[in-house]
């Protein structure tokens, strides 16, 4: 039985995982995995990518330094992970097939999707930022060189290549000669889980302001202050509202599966954090344009910044 208690009370994300803790995000992880029922042997393969990850972003990772993009860091890592694998499980429960392989996949992709903004010691740039319009690309190179020395499968290189793909707003998926039906699938699923991850986090909108110094250090043009970045991402929310309808064909409102049948929660966390974020981002730009930082203050990230 539904604990109605529960379903009143339980509406954030962050009640269920605070992102930032680690051990937390540990157990969501493997949960997840349990409720996908991934078979033993590509459990134990999926935990040796997940602390690899986590090693490269910690700077531990051979020949690697540190992620230093605070925007796009080890959180946003598993903010994506957690809710494309939330999403994997939902359509699974609504009795569509997804093999084991692709739950694995699906797992990879996720975790390796931005790892081109991660420098190797001897690149010639000051951050990994500057990489911001070439990072997918980058990306896919660096799971290719460690999926192949792991002795992974070509099609399986080939599959998490491809999803990854999902997540460079610029490709028209409609373009791409996926592998196989379940590889297109999985993509829309990654695409998905990489917007509903970032933007419905409880800290997104203070993260912007870092994203605003990646798109500096990255020369992207058309953001000239902080102020310029929050309107744009009024626009880009609407956007995106688009692409999650139309380019990721509504696969994000299967959400709700997963927080009925798991947390006994009718409703999709994902969009309620995503609409919070925007409305309080709006009363931000229309009632304290030009002080938005003193409105911004989860976590004391925005007390980072010179």
């Amino acid at each position: 039985m539904t604990d109605k208690k529960k379903t009143k009370t339980l509406d954030q994300l962050s009640m269920l995982v605070d992102t930032g803790n680690f051990s937390e995000v540990e157990k969501c992880v493997f949960e997840l995995m349990h409720y996908l029922q991934l078979k033993k042997e590509l459990t134990e393969k999926f935990k040796s990518l997940f602390y690899d990850i986590k090693d490269l972003y910690e700077g531990k990772y051979p020949g690697y330094r540190s992620c230093d993009t605070e925007y796009h860091d080890f959180r946003h890592i598993m903010d994506v992970l957690i809710a494309s694998l939330r999403l994997t499980d939902a359509v699974k429960l609504s009795d569509e097939f997804i093999s084991d392989s692709g739950v694995f996949v699906i797992g990879a992709a996720a975790l390796f999707h931005d790892t081109g903004y991660i420098p190797e010691i001897d690149d010639p740039v000051q951050c990994g930022a500057e990489y911001t319009s070439c990072h997918v690309e980058r990306s896919i190179s660096f799971v290719k060189r460690y999926m192949e020395m792991k002795g992974y499968p070509r099609l399986m290189i080939t599959q998490v290549s491809q999803v990854i793909l999902s997540t460079e707003l610029k490709v028209d998926l409609n373009r791409v000669d996926f592998v196989t039906e379940e590889t297109r699938r999985l993509a829309l699923i990654l695409g998905a889980g990489d917007l509903l991850g970032q933007m419905a986090d409880r800290i997104y909108l203070e993260k912007l302001l870092f994203l605003y110094r990646e798109f500096k250090a990255g020369k992207i043009p058309g953001f000239d202050s902080e102020e310029q970045m929050l309107r744009k991402t009024v626009d880009f929310y609407k956007s995106m509202e688009q692409r999650l309808e139309k380019d990721l064909e509504n696969v994000d409102k299967l959400m709700i599966i997963h927080f009925r049948e798991r947390h006994g929660i009718n409703s999709n966390l994902y969009h309620t954090g995503m609409l919070h974020n925007i409305n309080y981002l709006n009363y931000i730009l229309e009632n304290h344009s030009g002080s938005h930082r003193d409105y911004l203050r989860r976590d004391g990230l925005v007390s980072k910044l010179i």
